[in-house]
């Protein structure tokens, strides 16, 4: 069973991805978390739904596919709750070792990590498209970018970065789509 996590900052292609990965493996399994809502769930609620999707996955509820995709996760939770709603980032980040802990725990697992990384800028305001939580504030957004970075490290699964810019221009999609799989695959 492969378990494939997407995640980075708004308007990165995590969407565009996740079509491309489903157009190969159309069978897949979705588990679309969303972004968090700042005040729809409280801290407790959302970390108690990551870790309701974490265990459905060790237990085999989805395992009429070989593939799930996560589209946003857990970890974004680095990233959202602690800009966001104030949470601490030792909480937090011990919340997300717990739940991959819970996924590593599944020994048949084949977890594969990809963050989507824009690292313009330019690019990154350019493709606001007014549904963020930074709301297109170019220091939310920068400092989106660099939580990102920064659970990254510390993340204890398999995991890969792509950038999905160069310089100011963006990456073609097939080439980041190449790099998507060829990680996937390894």
């Amino acid at each position: 069973m492969k378990l494939i996590i997407i995640e980075g900052t708004d308007n990165t292609g995590k969407d565009t991805i996740i079509s491309k990965l489903l157009e190969i493996y159309p069978t897949s399994t979705v588990i679309h978390c969303g972004k968090p809502v700042t005040k729809k769930y409280s801290s407790q609620e959302q970390d108690e739904l990551f870790k309701l999707y974490a265990n459905n996955i060790v237990n085999k509820l989805y395992d009429n596919t070989h593939i799930i995709i996560m589209n946003r996760s857990h970890i974004g939770e680095y990233v959202y709750g602690t800009i966001y709603r104030m949470r601490d980032e030792t909480e937090v980040a011990d919340m997300i070792e717990n739940i991959n802990n819970i996924l590593l725990s599944r020994k048949d697992l084949d977890i594969k990590y990809i963050q989507l990384l824009c690292t313009s800028e330019k690019l990154l305001h350019r493709n606001e498209d007014g549904k963020s939580l930074s709301n297109g504030n170019n220091i939310l957004i920068l400092e989106e970018v660099e939580k990102f970075k920064e659970i990254y490290v510390h993340c204890n699964i398999p995991k890969k970065i792509i950038n999905v810019n160069d310089g100011d221009e963006f990456r073609s999609r097939n080439d980041i789509f190449k790099d998507v799989l060829k990680f996937i695959n390894e």
